[in-house]
């Protein structure tokens, strides 16, 4: 299965971030994965048809029968997108309506990413142009249960879960997300943890003796630990909320790094129900004003970057650049 964990930050510069992990069983960091403006594109595998870009784009992806499929990146404009899974709540149409396209789930990041240059054109083009669509991925063999994360330069974030009964969109999210169950189950949820505090508890007297905290950390005593998308959600939100506000960009990808330190999984500690591991193949983390995508994988914890510069974004054809996934170690003597 795919796990991953995701969120939206923003620096004391007014630079906005948007985060995540992807944890599945097998190695899904290989290439960085460019495409340019003006290029025909498919966007379902079932049928041959193809819309034009109109906005360059990269992210972590691969090359699906001659056509792009991105597992989250940023566009020319500064949007970004991640997509995570969603299993037992995913639900897609079956119908596409007259002036309606059907998109399979795992290309919805680069058609967005393509097609609209913030928010609000998401909303559009899903009320008027798209419809995720029930189709098979070939190379996996099945209809991957998907949901969306989308952010942009207002640092607002949309979240977009398509669920029996049609495609919910949801607007005024707190710009976390990890898998099933809902994003809505997730921030009910976090009245569960109301007592967690960055602060130290208080001694008390209890029976005649002063009982004093041990040590510092007191005031998370009880925090979830697991690995699982309750847990890795309330872990995420509550170091988004109280972590020190990042002065700059760098302080911002620092810090991203260190939220997702909390929930990246080492091989060996979750196995799924056939026998296979699921880890954290890679990080990213990208920025919305500078065009940026970071990246660590598993195997190279060294936090890399490449931007969609000037001669990038006006390049006429794919590009991809490949991961070295050996770790970087800095000998100092």
């Amino acid at each position: 299965m795919i796990g991953c964990s995701s969120f939206t930050l923003e620096s004391q510069d007014n630079k906005h971030f948007l985060s995540r992990t992807m944890d599945f069983q097998i190695e899904m960091a290989e290439q960085i994965l460019f495409i340019p403006r003006n290029k025909e594109i498919g966007f379902a595998h079932s049928n041959e048809e193809t819309i034009e870009t109109s906005y360059a784009c990269l992210g972590m992806g691969a090359m699906e029968e001659g056509h792009p499929v991105l597992f989250d990146g940023i566009n020319e404009k500064g949007l970004m997108g991640a997509t995570l899974y969603f299993p037992g709540y995913a639900d897609y149409s079956e119908n596409i309506k007259k002036n309606q396209k059907g998109i399979s789930p795992d290309m919805v990041i680069p058609t967005v990413l393509t097609q609209a240059s913030n928010l609000e054109e998401i909303i559009d083009l899903f009320d008027k142009k798209f419809v995720i669509i029930n189709d098979t991925n070939p190379t996996l063999g099945l209809t991957p249960p998907l949901h969306f994360i989308f952010s942009d330069s207002s640092g607002q974030s949309l979240i977009i879960e398509p669920r029996q009964g049609g495609l919910s969109i949801i607007k005024d999210s707190i710009g976390v997300m990890t898998n099933s169950p809902d994003y809505q189950w997730h921030e009910t949820n976090l009245r569960n943890y109301l007592s967690f505090t960055p602060n130290q508890k208080e001694s008390i007297e209890l029976l005649g003796k002063t009982l004093k905290p041990f040590s510092q950390g007191s005031g998370t005593f009880g925090f979830p630990g697991d690995f699982t998308p309750p847990s890795r959600f309330v872990r995420t939100a509550y170091l988004k909320n109280y972590a020190e506000k990042p002065s700059n960009e760098l302080a911002a990808i620092t810090l991203c790094h260190h939220i997702l330190e909390s929930v990246i999984i080492p091989k060996g500690i979750v196995i799924t129900e056939h026998g296979a591991s699921d880890f954290t193949c890679y990080s990213a983390y990208m920025c919305s004003e500078t065009l940026s995508y970071y990246f660590s994988t598993y195997g190279n914890q060294r936090i890399r970057k490449i931007s969609l510069s000037e001669s990038l974004k006006n390049e006429k054809e794919f590009k991809n650049f490949p991961i070295v996934n050996e770790e970087d170690i800095l000998e100092l003597n």
